[in-house]
Parts: structure tokens; C-alpha cells; sequence
């Protein structure tokens, strides 16, 4: 059984994810949890507390979502893979954009190793690097700099996905186009090979 502590907590995330910082009042949250505003304040001196560690929970809640969806069959081809990384870290965000909002609202005097958006970016950068190693490994891709392409990946992906939908910028180019033309000049390059140029010249 959820302790009173739990279900105030939960009821935070709740509301935090439905109606974003502002509209998470305590009276919406005591009601939500089940419980007036005087055991909330017991269990919580004041409301910043209660938002920070709520706000640090959900944070962990997010990044044991993204491991999971991280988790993808890496025997299936590069192109697929890459996709498959894409979409959900898009689909996360989408459902997840005021929780990710607000685990991104970083406190000053959170140190650093604690900080959600360092912690994200280590978690997609060490498995797009593992994943590139292994390709390498395999004979499937030439052999390049795992961590400089895993920082392009992961670049795009951040930029398409928290830059944009986070902070709610209008992309100047639609996703879907974004997606399959960045894959398709990442997994071939821009340059015209040599034969090719030779071909078109006569």
C-alpha cells in the first residue's frame, strides 16, 4: 500500500504532466492525493520542496522509460536501428513533455552528477557508441569514430526533439522529411563518389 507520502508525490507527477508547474497547486495536488492541504504541508514544508522532489522523481521515472525504449534489437539493419531511436525518443517527448519540461528546469545547487539533462545524453550517447562499436566490430560499417557518430545521431535527435518540441519552437522542416533525409546523408555521406562524377562528366 502507498504510503501518504507516495500518493502525494504521484498526485504532483500527475498533475505536473496534465497541467505543467503553474497549475499544479497544492490544493489541486492535496485533492488529487486524497488528502488536505495540512498533511501535505506536513510531508512537505513548502510547495518548492514538494515540486523538487517531485520533480526528481518523475526525472527518474523518465530515464527508466528510456532505457527500456533504448532497449531495441540491434541485429537488424542500420537504417531500421537508427529509426527505431529516433521514434521513440519522439513519441517519449510527446508523451512526456511537461514531465520532461520540468525535470529539464534545472535547481542551481543540484550537483552536477544529479542533473537529468547530463544523464540523458550519457545514457543515448553510450548506447548509440556501444551500438557503432559493435558495427564496426562486425565489418558492417567502415571504420570511423563511434563517439563522433553517436554525437551526430544524438545531436539531431535532441535538437528535432527537446530543442523544438520541449521548448516549443516551430522546426523550420517537418520530422518525418528531417528524419529519413539526416539518415539518408548520414548512412551515404554528401560527396559524389569519384566513378559517379567521372560518369556524369561524359
Amino acid at each position: 500500500m502507498a504510503s501518504t507520502e507516495d500518493k502525494i508525490l504521484d498526485a504532483t507527477i500527475k498533475l505536473l504532466d496534465e497541467v505543467g508547474w503553474e497549475g499544479a497547486t497544492t490544493r489541486k495536488i492535496a485533492a488529487e492525493a486524497g488528502v488536505n492541504e495540512v498533511t501535505l504541508f506536513r510531508k512537505f514544508k513548502t510547495k518548492k520542496q514538494l515540486l523538487n522532489a517531485a520533480k526528481s522523481r518523475s526525472a527518474h521515472k523518465f530515464l527508466v522509460e528510456l532505457e527500456e525504449l533504448l532497449k531495441i534489437d540491434d541485429n537488424r539493419d542500420i537504417e531500421t536501428y537508427l529509426k527505431t531511436i529516433w521514434v521513440n525518443a519522439s513519441q517519449m517527448v510527446d508523451n512526456r513533455t511537461n514531465l520532461i519540461r520540468i525535470a529539464m528546469e534545472e535547481v542551481r545547487d543540484i550537483p552536477l552528477e544529479d542533473r537529468v539533462l547530463p544523464q540523458i545524453s550519457k545514457m543515448i550517447l553510450d548506447t548509440l557508441t556501444s551500438y557503432f562499436r559493435k558495427k564496426i566490430s562486425e565489418g558492417s560499417i567502415r571504420d570511423i569514430d563511434p563517439e563522433v557518430a553517436a554525437l551526430s545521431i544524438f545531436s539531431i535527435v535532441f535538437q528535432v526533439n527537446i530543442m523544438w518540441k520541449i521548448y516549443g519552437q516551430v522546426p523550420p522542416v517537418e520530422e518525418k522529411r528531417c528524419m529519413e533525409n539526416f539518415l539518408e546523408i548520414f548512412l551515404k555521406g554528401i560527396t559524389i563518389p569519384p566513378t559517379a562524377v567521372e560518369s556524369q562528366n561524359k
